[in-house]
């Protein structure tokens, strides 16, 4: 049986599980930043077996049972307080992921989930997006950005209220809007696992603008 349930993966490097999607069908607001990135080596070196498991995990983001995932995390003896909204790939491909994600969000209220996406580039699914979020509080919408983000596009994101999550130049310390961001320690300070227990970065409650190392 292929449902979201079975296709749960434990990050290790993150500290919490995670839900994925093959990259070809799902990153499709992707820039040139996104050339060359970390799955794309990890497909080179493992793509005999990384293949195979995403096309199930689309059935399963399809099928989108929700109930099973909930069931799920409830067997699950690692910490299942925060879940990653993708690991690989991008959670709001199309407007029909809007519910797809609500469902979830649903489902299991006592996990928050976070959810980076690249969605803020399509006005219309991100609107979608924001709205539904907005009535979920076990939900942790960052807007990815990167080297090709105008600084038009960075103010209208701090108007919007939304948190960021930024990698591609490691010396930026502050964004256009004149903000501080916040150093993540697990991509700058190797600390494995330190997502599961941030309170100052993504999973702050603020809105906040996260730099991430690159990888």
């Amino acid at each position: 049986m292929t449902d979201l349930g079975t296709e749960v993966t434990w990050c290790a490097d993150l500290g919490m599980f995670a839900l994925n999607r093959p990259r070809e069908v799902s990153c499709t607001h992707r820039t040139p930043a996104c050339d060359g990135c970390y799955n794309e080596k990890l497909e080179t070196a493992f793509g005999h077996t990384i293949h195979p498991k995403d096309k199930k995990n689309e059935i399963a983001w399809q099928g989108n049972d929700a109930l099973s995932l909930r069931e799920s995390l409830a067997k699950r003896k690692r910490q299942t307080k925060r879940f990653r909204l993708m690991s690989r790939g991008e959670s709001f491909s199309g407007l029909e992921d809007v519910s797809r994600v609500e469902n979830i969000l649903q489902q299991n209220p006592d996990t928050v989930f976070w959810t980076p996406t690249r969605a803020w580039h399509d006005p219309v699914l991100w609107a979608n997006v924001r709205d539904m979020c907005a009535r979920h509080k076990n939900v942790r919408l960052l807007a990815s950005t990167d080297v090709y983000t105008t600084d038009s596009d960075w103010a209208k994101l701090k108007r919007q209220g939304v948190s960021t999550m930024f990698f591609g130049d490691d010396d930026m310390r502050e964004t256009p809007n004149g903000d501080r961001m916040f150093i993540c320690p697990k991509t700058h300070r190797k600390m494995h696992g330190h997502c599961a227990i941030c309170k100052a970065g993504c999973f702050n409650d603020k809105r906040t603008d996260v730099h991430l190392k690159s990888h």
